[in-house]
């Protein structure tokens, strides 16, 4: 008996083939290698230019709002090369007055219209509560010694005497101050206070600080609140006298043809990418 034989054919890769597949394979990864860098390039560089103009607009926005607020002519600056400052006076309450004491008079009343916040509640005097009247420059809010800003002892109206209750006919209420004031003011504007807030730049960072109503304005080395970070303005050593083009914070005076206002310049950077925000606050109020 004859054993047949089958023949089998038997087919594969050459190394030719293999090698243009392995080279057709590296090039389509270097190829997708550098698409995905560059994607991720890309969403990193959005990702770091929205957290740069999120961490610049929540500072300028609140410094803003704030500056807005304040007393009139309150706002001053100082600073050297390591850090700058700039304070003012918040206003807490607002009002007109009828009537008011001069300097060493016999009589330490102000007669003022009742105040109220939005929800309805009269003002009632803290222990800090200051009335400040027709400040023309900022040492007529800051030194006491000038008359223009007094302390409030009290307040009473012509109901049952105590001003919480709101009681009072015809809404005007007596506010006891330490003294007289020596000019009135020509809109018979009192505003009241009771602390101060200072914005200062350093180390590349702007912290946000409270303190009471001092004449010498300090300049804050350490502490307060970090409200940004990532500032590179360069400091000169004299922004009152000698303001530099990076400083971030300028006061420029009224004139008879403008509007006194605060010039806020800050320059943040991350990584390559740098954004330049120039505000200019005028404050509303006038003495």
């Amino acid at each position: 008996m004859k054993r047949s034989s089958a023949k089998h054919n038997q087919t594969g890769f050459t190394l030719v083939e293999l090698i243009l597949v392995i080279v057709l394979l590296g090039i389509i990864g270097a190829g997708s290698a550098h698409f995905i860098r560059s994607a991720s390039d890309v969403y990193v560089d959005v990702t770091e230019r929205e957290a740069l103009l999120r961490n610049a607009s929540f500072a300028v926005e609140r410094f803003t709002r704030e500056l807005a607020s304040a007393v009139p002519n309150s706002v001053r600056v100082s600073g050297n090369t390591s850090v700058h400052c700039l304070e003012f006076v918040p206003i807490k309450w607002n009002a007109y007055y009828l009537s008011l004491p001069s300097v060493s008079g016999s009589s330490a009343q102000v007669d003022i219209v009742q105040m109220a916040d939005i929800d309805g509640n009269p003002y009632v005097p803290s222990g800090s509560d200051m009335a400040i009247v027709y400040p023309l420059q900022a040492s007529h809010v800051y030194n006491a010694s000038e008359n223009r800003r007094q302390a409030i002892t009290a307040c009473t109206d012509d109901g049952q005497g105590d001003c919480s209750l709101a009681d009072d006919p015809d809404h005007v209420v007596q506010l006891t101050v330490s003294d007289g004031f020596p000019l009135s003011s020509p809109t018979r504007r009192l505003y009241i206070a009771d602390s101060s807030i200072s914005y200062c730049l350093r180390g590349q960072q702007l912290y946000r600080h409270t303190s009471s109503i001092n004449s010498t304005q300090t300049l804050y080395t350490s502490g307060g609140q970090l409200m940004a970070q990532g500032l590179q303005n360069v400091l000169s050593s004299n922004p009152q006298a000698t303001p530099g083009a990076l400083d971030p914070f300028r006061v420029v005076d009224a004139t008879l043809t403008r509007n006194g206002f605060t010039r806020a310049n800050f320059l943040f950077a991350r990584s390559d990418e740098q954004i330049s925000i120039v505000k200019e606050v005028h404050i509303p109020n006038v003495p």
